[in-house]
């Protein structure tokens, strides 16, 4: 499983090796890229790499150090995440246990995404907490201390008081500490925290890779071509798509397409009802659907420029020229535009109906721009 996330990844693998081999780790770091690109994996890949105990120039994944790693109990890992808001304000104690058994998933799978319930910002909490951890030294301690943050751009929810308090830390690191902060979404940042920070830009993940994960998932040939045009390069795609027909996954994707691109008032009840209950118990799955009506979009806007847009072998693609004949002016960018800025305002807790309503008028207009 490592070496073949590694080999997923390996030029941007090349990069973090160069950066080893030259002694010189930065205090921080940025890894953005797509989503379900491995940016998670990487981070935790690189922090063991430091702090492997053996002389080669890679890790030997046998030695004390790398054994804590694989397990992410190392002494020297921190990890942090955005977590739900505790019941009671004067608890310092913030973790749940969802969080340890989500750590320990993540162990055993790097491509895992972590996303507790309800957990829509980091605290401020946790980063009060981390600071009195990496300045608190211990004689059993060796190597070097790395705080990986996962979903980086919750830093600055809210008031970004998370955020501020990093800076901080950014400002004047502890010794021999890194920071690698982790985000899809690097404009939600504090320009303030990029700066500070060495950017790692992580390319979407090869189709060959995405269509051979599929295949050892026990997919037909024909379902993983398929499947592979969908996911462009999204692990986390691939993960929710393969674990349903094909027939089903196009069926979702026309009921979706249909009810946004049409005026049936109640299929548009019918969801932003159902997509805000979803957003209240999944967060992932909320954005996957998302995905798929953009998916769709980007496939019809290729169609429209007479390239292939993957879904040439199934029966949408009939709907998708259908579509551009009876929308020529529709400002397909726009509209992908529209649903990813929906997914960045669900992050902040605004209320997710009206999200939704708004989201489908401004549809409307963009369709018939």
């Amino acid at each position: 499983m490592v070496n073949s996330f590694i080999e997923a990844q390996a030029l941007s693998w090349e990069k973090l090796l160069n950066i080893y081999k030259t002694k010189k780790i930065g205090s921080a770091y940025l890894f953005s890229g797509p989503t379900g690109s491995g940016k998670e994996g990487l981070a935790i890949k690189f922090a063991q790499l430091i702090n492997c105990q053996s002389d080669s120039m890679n890790m030997c994944n046998e030695c004390t150090s790398c054994l804590k790693f694989k397990t992410l109990q190392h002494e020297q890992l921190n990890v942090i995440i955005p977590l739900p808001n505790p019941k009671n304000s004067s608890n310092t104690d913030i973790v749940p246990k969802e969080y340890f058994e989500a750590l320990n998933t993540k162990s055993k799978d790097l491509f895992h995404k972590i996303v507790l319930p309800k957990a829509n910002r980091i605290l401020i909490q946790s980063i009060r907490n981390l600071k009195k951890k990496l300045y608190f030294k211990s004689e059993k301690e060796s190597g070097r201390k790395f705080v990986l943050i996962f979903d980086a751009e919750q830093l600055c929810s809210g008031q970004g008081e998370s955020g501020n308090a990093l800076l901080k830390l950014l400002e004047e690191p502890p010794g021999e500490t890194t920071f690698i902060l982790v985000t899809d979404h690097k404009k939600m940042l504090f320009e303030t925290i990029i700066s500070r920070c060495q950017n790692i830009d992580i390319p979407y993940l090869s189709d060959t890779y995405i269509h051979n994960w599929l295949i050892e998932k026990k997919l037909s040939e024909v379902d993983a071509d398929i499947l592979v045009k969908i996911c462009r390069g999204n692990i986390h795609n691939a993960r929710m798509l393969s674990s349903q027909s094909i027939d089903d996954i196009m069926n979702t994707i026309e009921k979706l397409t249909t009810t946004v691109i049409g005026k049936n008032p109640q299929k548009w009840r019918n969801f932003t009802s159902h997509y805000s209950r979803v957003f209240n118990t999944n967060q992932l799955d909320f954005d996957r659907q998302l995905n798929l009506i953009i998916i769709w979009l980007q496939g019809a806007n290729k169609l429209r420029k007479n390239l292939i847009s993957g879904f040439e072998r199934t029966r949408l693609c009939n709907r998708m020229i259908s579509f551009n004949e009876n929308f020529p002016n529709a400002n397909i960018y726009k509209i992908i535009l529209c649903i990813e800025e929906v997914k960045s305002l669900a992050r902040q807790n605004f209320y997710m109906p009206l999200i939704l309503l708004n989201m489908l008028l401004d549809i409307q207009e963009l369709i018939n721009e």
